[in-house]
């Protein structure tokens, strides 16, 4: 076995120890502060349940559009089911084994139309958007967790983040010097380059999304009878979910995106809420995505 193929089975390794430990320093958390969050489960109700599963699903539609968009460079009506089925199909690939996995599946079911690395190249300037997006979300308020001297730094970094991310996304060109060290995954994306009238309409979809996904957050705390504000709500779980990208070794941030939304929310409803909280949206939202996954793989089958 060679040495790139032994270091990557232990990173893997090591990516799932650390957030399965994350994971349970939350659910230890949760464990031992029950008597906070258990009156609040009397009040959730079907209704609520519901609501967030139709707009975690809306957010998939949304983000699944944005990609058909990217894609193909406009709305083309005879192509967006089946963009929207191939984006769903490989949804489940950044849980098992990464992110970096989503966008190979993607190139793979593309492989006959456009090409491996042009998909992938295209599928990367798809997550740098949606991560500037986030970024930009999560700008709009600070963590409480943070002193009150930090939290405008914090505030004005992750703007600067945002810029920087969509700034790459949106790049035409790569420079020669440059390309030449870029990863064969990534030779064609200089070929990959929409215009920016594409990109104009990628970037809306994609906000749509991220703001269906924050809504249906925000439902979910209400459910709860918990009273937060929906700019506070969204920052807290858009910062989470950067901290799941950035833990590239863990899948899916398993753990870390946890953790993530327990520091940010604990100071303003309690250690016990804040984990109970970060552990139901855990559910809800990895729940929805197998759903919308299921759902592209049998009508695809079908289709077929």
């Amino acid at each position: 076995m060679s040495w790139s193929k032994t270091a990557s089975g232990i990173s893997k390794g090591l990516g799932w120890i650390l957030g399965l430990i994350a994971l349970a320093l939350v659910v230890w958390q949760a464990w031992t502060r029950q008597d906070q969050w258990l009156p609040l489960w009397r009040q959730l109700g079907a209704l609520d349940l519901l609501a967030v599963l139709l707009l975690c699903l809306s957010m998939q539609v949304l983000f699944g559009l944005g990609w058909h968009v990217f894609a193909r460079g406009r709305f083309v009506a005879e192509h967006i089911l089946g963009d929207q089925l191939r984006w769903g199909q490989s949804l489940l690939a950044k849980y098992l084994p990464g992110k970096i996995w989503q966008g190979v599946a993607r190139g793979m079911l593309y492989a006959d139309e456009r090409g491996v690395g042009d998909t992938f190249a295209l599928f990367v300037r798809e997550q740098l958007l949606s991560l500037g997006i986030s970024a930009l979300i999560a700008a709009v308020a600070a963590p409480a967790a943070l002193p009150a001297d930090l939290r405008l730094m914090f505030q004005l970094a992750f703007v600067a983040f945002a810029v920087v991310l969509t700034a790459i996304a949106v790049w035409a060109c790569v420079p020669d010097f440059i390309a030449s060290r870029l990863p064969r995954s990534l030779a064609g994306w200089n070929a990959a380059r929409p215009a920016m009238a594409t990109i104009a309409k990628v970037w809306l979809l994609q906000f749509a999304g991220y703001l269906a996904m924050c809504a249906a957050f925000a439902v979910l705390v209400n459910g709860f009878g918990l009273r937060l504000g929906w700019l506070q709500l969204a920052a807290a779980l858009c910062f989470a979910g950067l901290a799941g990208v950035a833990a590239i070794l863990v899948p899916a941030g398993l753990g870390v995106r946890e953790a993530g939304l327990f520091w940010c929310l604990s100071p303003l409803i309690g250690a016990g809420n804040a984990a109970m909280l970060a552990l139901a949206w855990r559910v809800a939202i990895t729940f929805a995505e197998a759903a919308f996954a299921a759902i592209s793989f049998a009508w695809g089958a079908w289709r077929r």
